[in-house]
């Protein structure tokens, strides 16, 4: 009971960060700046979901496929994907993730190998958010010197390439294997039991070369998908003084910052984000607010694309093959 509380007490952060945030908001100026926004490319960002959910279902294919779990077609996990985004936006926790592993739940399917692939899943994604927000990081030297500037982000540019370089090293097991030997070395010796179990829990994961080559386009293209659909809402405000960087940044911070146990959809953590960026390069926070407003029909239309999609396909009570 006491640490459910303590969950919901975390959660409550980031509402609270909302309210504080939209007290401190001039009102007319959110107004404004609602009223101005021009709503063809919001339109847009949001007839990309279709493309957003069919690359994670090809990629969360993938990686079924090469755990032996004898994926469905790629449809029916888009319809399944779709239906876990509209549970991860309306229930604590990560109930879409468990909803989705249910769906596909069947003898030659068992539970703990669906979850260890939406795992893996999820991953992938934050390799691509990491990458994001360490570009965002190269924007955030464009008020230094030149040598400060280039060093800085050159220095970003690299630990960037060098996180999405893992996501191949960590899935092929040979690799995998070596990368964790040396880890290894670097835990102290009363560790090594603990650090054993959960370095084992990826030797079910050999993932070919060919598959690895596919999960690194199917992440790079699911990772601008999103990035193009952000950027778009940006169009839409019209904020052309922020750099391309800093708005791909801003989508991976944020992207990591929801997973953070202290809000509900990001309320509050998003805004933060980007009040912060937004005021960096003179924008009063109102815009922010409106922006966040922007994101916010993105989860909308998720949430409501997948209830509907979850009234035709009730997620099932049984352990019969449902796939």
């Amino acid at each position: 009971m006491r640490s459910q509380i303590t969950r919901w007490l975390l959660r409550i952060i980031g509402p609270l960060l909302f309210i504080v945030f939209l007290w401190r908001t001039d009102l007319s100026l959110l107004w404004k700046a609602l009223a101005n926004v021009d709503w063809w490319p919001v339109a847009l960002s949001l007839a990309l979901m279709p493309f957003f959910i069919i690359v994670k279902a090809w990629r969360w294919q993938v990686i079924m496929r090469e755990l032996g779990l004898t994926p469905p077609d790629v449809w029916q996990l888009s319809r399944i994907y779709t239906i876990g985004l509209f549970l991860g936006g309306t229930t604590p926790g990560q109930s879409g993730d468990f909803a989705k592993a249910l769906y596909l739940r069947a003898p030659h399917r068992p539970m703990p190998s669906l979850l260890f692939s939406i795992f893996v899943e999820r991953l992938c994604d934050v390799a691509a958010m990491a990458v994001l927000a360490f570009i965002g990081l190269a924007a955030l030297a464009d008020t230094l010197d030149a040598a400060s500037k280039a060093t800085i982000q050159q220095t970003t540019i690299t630990v960037a390439v060098i996180i999405f370089a893992m996501l191949p090293v960590l899935l092929i097991r040979r690799s995998r294997n070596i990368l964790f030997g040396v880890l290894r070395m670097a835990v102290p010796r009363r560790w090594h039991t603990r650090y054993d179990g959960i370095t084992q829990q990826f030797d079910a994961l050999n993932i070919s070369a060919t598959s690895a080559a596919v999960l690194v386009l199917s992440t790079s293209l699911s990772g601008l998908s999103t990035a193009i659909r952000i950027a778009l809402l940006f169009t839409a405000m019209a904020l052309t003084a922020i750099p391309l960087a800093a708005v791909l940044g801003s989508t991976g911070q944020i992207a990591l910052l929801q997973a953070l146990p202290i809000s509900v959809s990001g309320i509050g953590i998003r805004e933060a984000v980007l009040i912060g960026l937004l005021q960096a390069h003179g924008y009063a926070s109102a815009y922010a607010i409106a922006l966040s407003g922007l994101f916010l029909i993105i989860n909308v239309e998720h949430i409501i694309v997948g209830f509907l999609v979850s009234l035709r396909h009730p997620i099932p009570t049984g352990t019969d093959d449902h796939a």
